[in-house]
């Protein structure tokens, strides 16, 4: 009987899908291992269920475990289990200890409940800790009122104490009673961190002391984090990160920034904060975006001059960053002027590739005089907001762009037909890729 060369079966798994993979997997050791590198390099728990259970009890033995790469995990909210009685007895002992007792059915039903909470808590860490080689790690919180903190204090700073020595990165958004606990982690590994702001209602000065342990985490990243994202919504009430960003630390390796913050800037009320912050990394920052979302409510009105954070940051930044290659701009206020953000292209003409404008639908010659003569030649990756789609306007970019690689338009309307036009005009032009999305 003829044997094929192992090398054989790793060449064809590398057409077979994860289905395909799964029908075959007992044929070959090979096709077995490829099959459990697909089946569970990427996991996501978020319920309790018999699935989940079944799924944590295989994630318990090691030569499963260690084949995730990345988990991102949903905490639930752990239900009572209603229990009525199942004789006349039990329900007489029932009735007997409610006349001795009156919150005994409250007590009982709490009992259950930590004794399920404490199940799912130690599947879900033994599970955890047979994970010896994860990667990437989100802990995502619905910012709900009602959570559990056992849950949080279990499944937060424990096992990143465990991923310490291999974890690169880490998205985190918990309840902000827990955010503290992270000051006593090294991360000595970790590249990528995003964290998402709730503060909800909890007043300015007891954010600021939640912080501070938060601040002394992400500074200890200092030696390895590449990316930082801060994002917030409109229900961080009163929360202002100027503070913040005048007490982070220089990172020596940082290459891309993201902060999203709710559109009137009132979490922001010193941009020049931030500007510091990004002007210590002018030489190692090659990407670094400003993201909006929904206004944030507010206890008392804020400086109206807020609504202007954006434009004061672009303002503000007058040296160029040397290695500056991509850039994602919310163009907020909808109404402002276009110079500052003029202006800012010009000066970074020659480093930047990809540029991503975003909230604001623009006109064409709005769009193409973003960028003074020849200042466009570089751009390989474009996503715009634009009114509507005409033969005229792919015709006027693909003049303005010889360059470019991959085009991303979102427009309100289109009056010619898409692919036909695409064809055209840059079919001669090498684009690689194109998406045209409908608002």
């Amino acid at each position: 009987m003829c044997t094929l060369n192992e090398d054989i079966f790793r060449q064809i798994v590398d057409y077979l899908s994860t289905e395909e993979l799964r029908s075959i997997n007992r044929a070959h050791s090979v096709f077995y291992e490829a099959w459990m590198k697909s089946r569970y390099a990427s996991i996501r728990i978020s319920k309790r269920d018999k699935e989940t259970k079944r799924l944590l009890g295989h994630l318990c033995q090691p030569y499963v475990a260690r084949h995730v790469k990345r988990l991102e995990l949903h905490p639930w909210l752990v239900q009572p289990r209603t229990k009525s009685p199942r004789s006349l007895t039990e329900n007489v002992i029932i009735r007997c200890m409610q006349l001795v007792d009156p919150d005994y059915t409250r007590k009982t039903a709490e009992q259950r409940l930590q004794k399920r909470l404490a199940k799912d808590t130690k599947r879900l860490t033994a599970a955890f800790t047979a994970m010896t080689e994860l990667q990437e790690y989100s802990i995502d919180w619905d910012e709900s009122d009602r959570f559990h903190p056992e849950f949080y204090s279990a499944l937060l700073v424990p096992p990143l104490e465990t991923w310490a020595q291999h974890l690169t990165t880490l998205t985190v958004r918990v309840p902000l009673s827990m955010i503290g606990s992270l000051a006593r982690l090294r991360l000595t590994r970790l590249e990528s961190f995003t964290y998402h702001f709730c503060t909800g209602n909890t007043p300015l000065k007891d954010i600021h002391n939640a912080h501070d342990g938060f601040v002394v985490f992400v500074n200890n990243l200092k030696d390895t984090l590449q990316a930082l994202s801060f994002l917030s919504t409109s229900t961080s009430q009163h929360l202002d990160l100027s503070r913040m960003f005048r007490t982070l630390g220089t990172f020596p390796s940082l290459k891309k920034v993201t902060l999203s913050l709710p559109f009137d800037g009132g979490q922001l009320s010193d941009p020049m904060s931030f500007v510091g912050f990004l002007t210590r990394h002018r030489g190692s920052l090659k990407d670094f975006r400003l993201l909006t979302s929904r206004c944030a409510v507010h206890a008392k009105p804020g400086d109206p001059e807020q609504i202007n954070w954006i434009q004061r940051i672009l303002k503000a930044i007058n040296k160029p960053f040397p290695l500056l290659s991509g850039v994602g701009i919310a163009l907020r206020p909808l109404r402002a002027p276009l110079g500052t953000l003029v202006d800012f292209l010009d000066m970074h003409s020659s480093t930047i590739q990809s540029v991503s404008l975003m909230d604001r639908s623009l006109r064409m010659h709005e769009v193409v005089d973003l960028w003074p003569a020849n200042a466009s030649e570089g751009i390989l990756e474009l996503h715009v907001k634009v009114d509507a789609l005409s033969a005229q306007l792919l015709e006027r970019f693909a003049r303005k762009f010889p360059n470019l690689k991959t085009l991303k338009l979102e427009c309100n309307r289109v009056s010619i037909d898409r692919s036909c036009a695409m064809d055209v005009n840059f079919r001669h032009k090498g684009v690689v890729s194109y998406i045209i999305l409908m608002l």
